[in-house]
């Protein structure tokens, strides 16, 4: 593909942009003290120098009543000008341009511990974050503008290119836009031209801030999914009464809502969900608006990109998370090796995961996003390496050490990606196994790969190895678990998911703490089983990224899959099945059971390291065989390993 409409320039207002391929504002917690950090500069500059046409900085506070959480940056502060100046230098130096996101959280509030009070336009509680609204004074909400116009102010100041208002998502301005959370009789409420009074005092004191030489826009949802926000027809008629009154220079658009459980799942969707949502609803827009149009929700794909602007659904393409994976997406576009592009998975681990987790930003397949300060870059070495294990940090090691002489030692003759192997079965998590694969597929190109080796001490030495990566994984930890039936009764999951044979009704028991009894319990609903998941959980999926966790819930709701809170197995016999409540140790039964899926965890394989220690060899263990993990753990753990070893 030439890829001639993702690649070409795009007039925003007076701001051309070099190309459509946008990093859209989003939560690093690259800042301290509400002021941006060294990190953040280098982790815009990164993404400048990948190619990218314009980025935004993260959505930042207007006022101090508006602060989302501990890590937001405070946009109103005049000491926000210097580190502002500063990312703003170094994107421009690569060619970008580079705008910010202003955003007033109203009642929703992720930061923990010590809260201010929730405001709101009427006292309508969160779904969500259980926060509890009061209702703005008039004379806060001038203050509110007016924060806008200083925020505004010192981004001219910092010599960004534009700036954008976040009405969507239901934060501030969207709560004021939903007749369901504005209930005020004043001249804030009403009807549309009421409702949308704050949004428009707000971009109009960003523009007097900001200047006319500069670009204006409005990040807002085209659908909020539930009731909470509002929905496309809702949401049409705010963009069409929004170009006509000629304010704009465009609008980004996207999908879901913070307040609810359902709608947060859009505002950064996992797999299965497909960009043909905001495909449709971003082309609505756009016929409506007046505008460039910039799209985002789950577009990775720049051949899925470029096609949606040929079509005339969108005139720019947020693919942000698709750069969290690899600041060079541009670049590889424009010459043409797409092969070599780190494709997001979409599985939120360490993106907005780390943000709800109040941490800095990384990425579960690129070790080097948030670090792009620290973590030194791969040069080229003459060493010979030994890696044990073909998962995740078996092939981050390859990747790492470019030019080495490797030997990559594989246990199963199925090919590479270690226990994502498993998740190939699940329906819904097929698709994140996939990449993932894919993706470890490509680091090791250049390797020797000896599949179905279960290799020994003898071989490792007789290879010679200056560095040996041990990344044998983990292997399933085995309950203790009383069973007066057929062994056959008792299954584990990775057997499950790997083929074994099931005899319905089923029961599947997860700890809570992986995705595991979630692509089980889903894969044998679809199957046609009866099944019913039990945790031992205080919540079902506690050790999942909430949005996967939630999109579980429902198809496993929509499936007829019964859950059973808070109980671990005891014992298992005549199908029968007896179960204890983890608070309270009460007993009781669940009947009807042809076979229980066991799923408690792992625990880490690493038979090989004493004798390799005890031989005199090099020795790092990476990922699960040093402490059962995640992907991004193991990412990272071997790449320092094979940059330092």
């Amino acid at each position: 593909m030439s890829f001639e409409h993702l690649l070409a320039p795009l007039q925003i207002g007076p701001i051309e942009i070099r190309n459509r391929i946008v990093s859209t504002s989003h939560q690093t917690s690259l800042v301290a003290d509400s002021l941006p950090t060294d990190d953040l500069v280098a982790y815009h500059q990164a993404r400048a120098a990948g190619g990218a046409g314009l980025l935004s900085v993260e959505a930042s506070a207007p006022d101090p009543s508006g602060q989302l959480s501990d890590h937001q940056i405070a946009a109103y502060r005049p000491e926000v000008v210097p580190m502002l100046a500063k990312i703003a230098d170094a994107v421009h130096s690569e060619g970008a341009k580079l705008f910010i996101q202003l955003c007033h959280g109203g009642r929703e509030q992720i930061t923990g511990g010590y809260r201010p009070p929730a405001l709101a336009p009427s006292p309508v509680p969160s779904p969500r974050f259980h926060t509890e609204a009061r209702a703005l004074t008039k004379g806060e909400i001038d203050e509110i503008v007016d924060g806008h116009r200083i925020s505004a102010i010192n981004a001219r100041e910092a010599g960004l290119d534009g700036i954008e208002a976040l009405a969507g998502y239901n934060y501030l301005p969207g709560q004021f836009l939903s007749p369901r959370v504005n209930l005020r009789d004043d001249e804030y409420g009403g009807e549309l031209e009421g409702r949308m009074r704050l949004l428009v005092e707000i971009l109009r004191a960003m523009r007097e801030g900001i200047g006319s030489d500069r670009a204006l826009g409005v990040r807002m949802t085209a659908d909020s999914v539930t009731d909470a926000g509002l929905r496309a027809p809702e949401a049409l008629e705010v963009f069409e009464a929004l170009g006509k009154l000629g304010l704009l220079d465009y609008v980004s658009t996207s999908i879901g809502d913070s307040s609810s459980y359902k709608g947060s799942t859009w505002i950064a969707p996992p797999a299965p969900v497909s960009h043909e949502t905001i495909a449709a609803l971003a082309g609505s827009v756009r016929e409506v608006v007046g505008v460039p149009v910039i799209a985002t929700t789950r577009i990775t794909d720049p051949e899925v990109a470029d096609l949606m602007i040929a079509r005339g659904e969108a005139d720019a393409i947020g693919m942000t998370r698709a750069m969290v994976a690899d600041p060079q997406l541009a670049n590889k576009v424009a010459s043409g090796r797409l092969s070599e592009i780190e494709r997001c998975t979409g599985c939120n681990q360490a993106c907005i995961g780390h943000y709800h987790a109040g941490t800095p930003i990384n990425c579960a397949i690129n070790p080097w996003t948030g670090r792009e300060a620290t973590l030194p870059r791969p040069t080229e070495s003459k060493r010979k390496i030994v890696i044990v294990g073909g998962g995740p940090a078996g092939c981050a090691a390859v990747r790492a050490a470019p030019g080495a002489d490797i030997v990559l030692f594989e246990s199963s003759p199925d090919g590479l990606g270690g226990q994502w192997r498993h998740a190939l079965s699940g329906p819904s998590h097929e698709p994140i196994a996939r990449l993932t694969i894919e993706n470890l597929e490509r680091w090791v190109q250049g390797a020797e790969v000896r599949l179905g080796v279960d290799v020994t001490l003898e071989q490792i030495i007789a290879e010679q190895p200056e560095l040996v990566v041990l990344a044998s994984g983990a292997v399933e930890y085995r309950r203790p678990l009383e069973l007066d039936a057929d062994a056959s009764r008792m299954l584990d999951g990775w057997a499950v998911l790997n083929g074994a044979e099931v005899e319905g009704p089923v029961v599947v028991w997860e700890w809570g703490g992986d995705w595991t009894g979630f692509i089980v319990a889903e894969m044998l609903a679809v199957a046609g089983h009866k099944v019913r998941l039990a945790s031992s959980s205080a919540a079902f999926g506690e050790g999942m990224h909430q949005y996967q966790r939630n999109l579980y819930l429902g198809r496993l709701d929509e499936l007829g899959v019964e859950l059973v809170s808070h109980v671990e197995p005891l014992r298992l016999g005549d199908g029968q099945l007896l179960v204890r409540n983890v608070f309270s140790e009460r007993e009781m039964t669940i009947g009807d059971v042809g076979t229980l899926v066991v799923v408690g965890g792992r625990e880490p394989h690493f038979p090989l390291y004493e004798p390799l220690v005890e031989a005199g060899i090099n020795v790092e263990r990476a990922g699960d065989c040093f402490g059962a993990r995640t992907t991004e753990e193991a990412v990272h753990e071997a790449t320092v390993a094979a940059l330092a070893g």
